[in-house]
């Protein structure tokens, strides 16, 4: 009888070797599915600043729309600038 749980025992502890290593190789999968988005984002958020930076210099109001909300923006320095040609 001694024998016949020697393999028993073999076999769940390979099985168990396989879940915690599918476990693990599921997880850190995970983790760079988040990475990769979270990278993707960060870089679309920055070039949409930068062209708005781009843009504002131009002294042009920029329409900027948000759902149904919508504004205008344009940069302080063209205010200022048009503020001292009007003195």
């Amino acid at each position: 009888m001694h024998t016949s749980k020697v393999p028993i025992l073999k076999v769940i502890v390979i099985i168990w070797i396989a879940f915690a290593s599918l476990y693990v190789v599921y997880n850190e999968y995970n983790n760079f599915k988040v990475l990769v988005a979270q990278r993707a984002y960060n870089t679309g958020l920055r070039d949409a600043v930068n062209k708005l930076i781009q843009q504002a210099q131009t002294c042009n109001p920029i329409p900027v729309t948000s759902g149904e909300q919508r504004v205008d923006l344009i940069s302080m320095s063209c205010l200022n600038a048009s503020d001292k040609k009007a003195n």
